[in-house]
């Protein structure tokens, strides 16, 4: 591969390519690096394996989705769990859908959208023991990266007849002339190189994390800073209506109403769906820099920023605003948190993601008084979905997915637990 044909490569944030060996100026300094090698896939190999597949225990947690009586749990880059909940108490896990490079999932009728790198996939999940893929829509969201933040799913030839599913990596060193910056430049090995990106989701229900959202006959997709949409009046069938810049990176959706709640490292934003294929913005809502998922009951936004991540800043607190005026967002109270990240709120009763800290329960009736009725320590959570009217709470956290019986706010009682099982 041509380094030439590497730098038309998107997502490339910054790329120093150096000669390894070659200098000529008195300072010299020894630069020790990781070259990364491409593992390639034959296209056709690459789409023969998105099928469904015996049940395999969750090795990493990622977004999770509730539909009937069904959870769905990302294994990021790896695919997708299918947990029969039909027992709450004794959730089984009955299938894996392997797509690889997936993330994000959202669900309608008996039709899942699955995202594999930068592809959008359609599966009919009529069976959800054996689920089968419909259609493939190419480059419709953000490539995903691995564990080393190198971006996967690319194609290395022109022809598209292959993708990057993976790397394998050694370590090096080399000598450069003294940098005139704190820049070091990047060595690279034939067809390996390193991009400086950092990895940062009727119809069911997603967690706050969420970068889909299906309104009504409309799916939308977040991609960087952009926003896709698609008619999905034919779910086996989604047709790309438009995509529009959003003035920063797009975090997570939130559905509510007529209106979609865009979560963003700087602010919050709301657009109007009342012209679904091309929505409209119709506020922004500023705060420090940070991550910041939101969700939407009552006319009332909460939203968790938090510092510690790629988005930047040292701010960790619960904001609450007013949205009945979607032009003028109010703020109405700020909450003090420890790390929080992924949210879910039922009828006053709030669920907060605490990172390391653990899982947040809280009395949100008076929003001018939000109190800690519990703060679950021990749990390393990520993100929340409550299952409305039956005061039961899902939890994705770094060792497994759990759910709780939340009807006494003070002491929750955990009702199951499926483990994480890293090989």
């Amino acid at each position: 591969m041509q380094i030439s044909t590497i730098v038309k490569f998107p997502l490339i944030a910054l790329l120093v390519f150096v000669l390894c060996g070659c200098a000529k100026d008195k300072c010299r300094k020894t630069v020790f690096t990781k070259v990364y090698t491409p593992k390639i896939m034959a296209m056709k190999d690459y789409l023969a394996t998105l099928k469904s597949e015996a049940p395999r225990t969750i090795q990493t947690t990622g977004k999770i989705y509730v539909k009937d009586n069904y959870i769905f749990v990302s294994d990021p880059n790896e695919g997708i769990h299918i947990i029969d909940n039909n027992h709450p108490a004794a959730p089984e896990n009955i299938a894996f859908l392997k797509v690889m490079g997936n993330v994000d999932m959202a669900i309608k009728g008996n039709i899942l959208y699955a995202d594999s790198y930068s592809n959008l996939m359609v599966f009919d999940i009529r069976n959800p023991r054996q689920i089968s893929a419909v259609r493939q829509i190419s480059d419709a969201i953000p490539y995903s990266v691995d564990v080393n933040g190198m971006v996967l799913g690319w194609s290395p030839d022109a022809k598209h007849d292959s993708i990057v599913v993976g790397y394998t990596s050694r370590d090096t060193s080399y000598t450069i002339d003294c940098p005139k910056s704190d820049l070091l430049p990047v060595c690279f090995d034939n067809a390996s190189f390193s991009l400086a990106y950092n990895n940062i989701s009727s119809t069911g229900k997603g967690g706050s994390m969420a970068r889909f959202a299906i309104v009504n006959n409309y799916l939308y997709t977040a991609n960087w800073i952009r926003l896709k949409s698609y008619d999905i009046t034919d779910p086996a069938n989604p047709v790309f209506k438009n995509v529009q810049n959003i003035s920063t990176t797009i975090e997570t959706l939130f559905p509510y109403g007529p209106y979609l709640f865009i979560g963003s490292p700087s602010a919050m934003h709301i657009y109007d769906l009342t012209h679904p294929d091309v929505p409209v913005q119709r506020s922004t809502v500023t705060h420090f820099r940070a991550c910041d998922p939101v969700v939407v009951a009552d006319n009332k936004a909460y939203v968790t920023i938090r510092s510690g991540t790629n988005c930047g800043g040292n701010i960790n607190q619960l904001q609450v605003f007013d949205v009945s005026n979607v032009d003028n967002p109010v703020k109405l109270s700020t909450v003090e948190m420890k790390n929080p990240s992924g949210l879910g709120i039922d009828k006053g009763k709030l669920f907060i993601c605490e990172g390391t800290y653990g899982l947040r329960f809280l009395d949100a009736s008076d929003i001018n008084h939000i109190t800690t009725t519990k703060l679950l320590e021990g749990v390393d959570t990520y993100d929340v979905i409550p299952f409305e009217n039956q005061h039961r709470l899902l939890v994705s956290a770094k060792d497994g997915i759990y759910q709780y019986d939340y009807q006494n706010m003070s002491s929750p009682k955990l009702l199951s637990k499926i483990a994480v099982q890293r090989h």
